[in-house]
This record gives C-alpha cells, structure tokens and sequence, in this order.
C-alpha cells in the first residue's frame, strides 16, 4: 500500500470545490431567512450534512467515470480532473464505492431529517434526483456530460438543487423569492460549466465529451457568458425597477454586485482570449469572479438579516 494513499484519496475528493457549494447553499438559506422564515442553526447544519456527502460524492464518481478524459486533460485549479486513477489504477474502485457510500449517506440524513422534523417525501425526492443527476452527468447509462446535457445539468445543480436545498430546511418549501432567485443562479450555472469546459477543450473533443465549448468553440463560450451574464444584470435591474420585493432586498445593490463577473467577462472578449494558453487564464479569472460574487452576495444577505431591512 502506497505512503501516500490517504492523500491521494482525498484529493481525489476536490475538496476544495465544497467552498461554492456551500456558498450557495448559503444563499438558499439567507434567501429563506429574508423571505420571512426564523434562521434555526440546527436545521442549517443539518441541511448541509444532508447536501456535503451529495457534493463530494459527485466528485469521487466523476474522477471515477472520467478517467479516461483525463488522460488528454492537464489538471488545474478549476478543471482537468486528476491524474491520480491513471497513475494509481487500483485506486479506482475505491473512489467508485466512496461516491456511492457518500450518496446513501446524504439519503439517509434526508430521510433521518423527514422522521424527526416531519419534512414531506418530496423533499426525499429532491434530495435523491440531486444525487442521481450528480451520478450520471459522467455514469452510464445517461452519461449527460458525454451527450451534450452537462450544461443542463449544471444549471440545475447550481440554480436549484445546493440553494434550493439551504432554502427549503429553513424555510419550509419554495415560494416566488426563491423561484424569482433561481432563474440567475441557473444562467450562473451555465456561466460556470463553460468556464470548466474552456480549459479542456481539446482533451475532450478527443475522449468524445460533448461539451458545448467542444461543439461550439471557446469564442463561442466567451461570447455565450457575456451574453447570460448580461441577461443577469438586466434582471436584477428589472426586478428593482418594478420595485419586486422592494421591502425585501434592494436589487439595484445585487445587480451592481453582479458587474464583478460580468465587467472580466467583456474585458476576455476584448482581449480575444479565444487560445488555449489565454483562454486557461481567462477560466480561471471567470471561476474567481463567480466566487466573489456569491461571497459579497451572501455579505450582502447577511446584512440584511442581521440588520432586518
């Protein structure tokens, strides 16, 4: 057994995709405080023991199914996956049953979570179709990332799926702030598989990943993200102007928030960072920028709490 095996199966993990994740749940759960619930610490953390194995467990069974997409692929911060399955073969079967260990973990928090504080089996079902769709974006039989639905499926994940999970412990349920909230984070969502997509574009053209970058180009991918990210300002704009939830939350605050990405989006175009080398750089500037956005935007939702605006 290698010295080194614990660390390798851990950074097979990507822990340190966890941070957005929790980031938007976060979001779901501030949104839900804001819309009129009480914040309850307890429910918090234990929707989030709920959704954490879920997240990570994506990972282990992406590394797993992906593994021979990232023999073309150079890992980096955002994207590439990891060499660790091709160096160390016998490693896979371990991160296949940590990922499906890791989904039966999430569902039985759900279901522990339904027993004691009475949630209804919906809310069991949102949880399980969360994980499948984690399991599939690479597994066959569906394999979405390999026939051109990865991008819905990350619209999903990051509009829906980890806010909406914040939302509804606090909460109770969705109402139309959430579903009001959700329509951003989906073009957010999109905004973050095509910056993924960018670096690895010629591996995965190679492997047969049907990728929106690989069908359409990166030039297509940058001007696509200015395009959503545009189309989000414009929203928040709009809401603001027809005073939605005035009393609520001040949307002019969200859509100058929501400049950050959108100000380095046009700066890319302008500087056609369409190569690989410059088109690398610009993802990771891209993924830098959602970040910022989601923490000032959390800053911001937890002034409001705090404050009672």
């Amino acid at each position: 057994m290698k010295k080194n095996l614990i660390k390798d199966i851990i950074e097979l993990g990507r822990f340190r995709f966890l941070g957005g994740g929790f980031l938007l749940f976060c979001l779901g759960a501030l949104l839900a405080v804001i819309a009129g619930a009480d914040f309850d610490i307890t429910l918090f953390f234990f929707g989030y023991a709920i959704m954490m194995p879920a997240h990570l467990g994506l990972s282990y069974s992406n590394n797993y199914f992906d593994v021979n997409v990232d023999k073309f692929n150079k890992p980096i911060s955002i994207s590439g996956g990891t060499k660790i399955l091709i160096e160390n073969p016998e490693l896979r079967i371990i991160s296949k049953w940590l990922a499906v260990i890791l989904m039966i973990i999430s569902v039985i928090m759900t279901i522990i979570f339904m027993i004691f504080l009475n949630f209804p089996i919906t809310f069991l079902f949102f949880v399980l179709g969360g994980n499948l769709l984690g399991w599939f974006y690479t597994a066959p039989p569906l394999r979405l990332a390999y026939k051109g639905l990865g991008e819905i499926a990350n619209m999903i994940t990051m509009g829906v799926l980890m806010p909406g999970i914040g939302f509804w412990v606090i909460f109770g349920g969705f109402d139309l702030l959430f579903l009001l909230f959700s329509i951003p984070l989906l073009l957010y969502g999109l905004d973050f598989i095509i910056t993924v997509e960018t670096p690895d574009m010629e591996g995965d053209k190679i492997a047969g990943k049907n990728t929106l970058v690989v069908k359409k180009g990166r030039k297509f991918g940058f001007n696509l993200i200015f395009i959503v990210l545009s189309l989000v300002t414009i929203y928040f704009i709009l809401l603001w102007s027809l005073g939605i939830y005035s009393d609520k939350i001040n949307f002019l605050v969200v859509a100058l928030i929501s400049l950050i990405p959108l100000v380095f989006a046009a700066k890319h175009l302008i500087d056609k960072s369409f190569g690989k080398i410059k088109a690398t750089k610009a993802a990771i500037i891209n993924m830098a920028t959602i970040i910022f956005f989601l923490v000032i935007l959390n800053i911001y939702f937890s002034y409001l709490v705090i404050t009672g605006i």
